[in-house]
């Protein structure tokens, strides 16, 4: 299999008709069929059913298609990145945090002349290991603390990955400002028996790759998202807790407050690089803007 066998399979698909998809492709209907009963030779499956009123893909023809696609929209995206005209993107894959958005708004308009797309994903730490890994983001954004770091640095060393920190943090509650706890200056874990907490959905890993700061106590009753807005909605309809670093720099701050956790362990936050690939001078610029918003925040410890 090739991918110019995936285009004549797109293109036929496309069409509904080999001897059309043949003008398309400026070759003969009979090296088109020839190509594609080859493939589906080599694939053991029938890819087209021919018919009266044309050629339409059979079951495993549009299971094919959706992977080759994909493919060959890969295969474009790489040939367009040598265009004169082409622009680059900048990537970020992130725990949820609001205040990667003024640093990325910042380096957006700082290399305005070289790069296009600039593009900040909030999403798991698997996710986000994987996404650097593969190059598919610039760098990532996550925490390492005593719980989580034996199995994170094992992870990291295996996708060849290096951590650098940004500053060390302990833990905050983060709780609707009408909560019956809001007036506290400090909570203790004991505090918080018989609320909900909220947390944000991992992928079911085995690993301890949590992103919420606090464990699930017995019996506890929890909501999960995927989106930090639903989170801060939840935390602001319902007497719930969500548990975190307390850097928050948006609007969200005046719907909630931050409580400090007592006897809170250390949270150390960092960006992920790869290893195999040096840091680009906008990936420099990001950090740096990162360093400064979090210069703003008395919680480093």
């Amino acid at each position: 299999m090739n991918l110019q066998q995936c285009r004549y399979v797109d293109m036929v698909a496309r069409m509904g008709s080999f001897s059309q998809a043949a003008k398309e492709l400026f070759m003969t209907q009979p090296n088109l069929s020839s190509s594609i009963k080859d493939l589906e030779n080599e694939l053991g499956v029938q890819l087209f059913v021919r018919s009266n009123v044309g050629t339409r893909p059979t079951e495993d023809g549009y299971d094919f298609l959706k992977y080759a696609k994909r493919i060959l929209g890969e295969v474009d995206l790489l040939e367009q990145r040598y265009q004169e005209d082409f622009k680059k993107s900048f990537t970020v894959a992130s725990h949820h945090y609001d205040f990667l958005s003024i640093p990325m708004a910042t380096v957006a308009q700082q290399f305005n002349e070289e790069y296009q797309e600039f593009q900040t994903i909030e999403t798991t730490t698997k996710e986000i290991l994987d996404s650097v890994a593969t190059f598919e983001a610039d760098l990532g954004i996550i925490y390492l603390d005593d719980d989580n770091k034996h199995i994170l640095e094992t992870s990291l060393e295996h996708h060849d990955l290096t951590f650098t920190s940004l500053g060390d943090f302990p833990t905050r509650i983060f709780l609707r400002r009408q909560h019956p706890l809001a007036t506290k200056k400090e909570i203790s874990e004991s505090d918080l028996k018989g609320y909900d907490q909220i947390r944000f959905r991992q992928e079911e890993s085995g690993l301890h790759f949590d992103e919420d700061a606090l464990s699930i106590h017995r019996k506890q009753r929890v909501l999960y998202s995927n989106d930090r807005g639903t989170v801060m909605n939840l935390l602001c309809a319902t007497d719930a807790y969500a548990s975190g670093l307390g850097i928050v720099n948006s609007f969200v701050r005046d719907q909630i407050v931050l409580i400090p956790l007592k006897d809170s362990p250390k949270h150390t936050l960092g960006y992920v690089t790869h290893k195999h690939k040096k840091m680009s001078d906008i990936g420099a610029a990001f950090v740096a803007e990162v360093r400064k918003s979090l210069d703003a925040f008395p919680n480093v410890i």
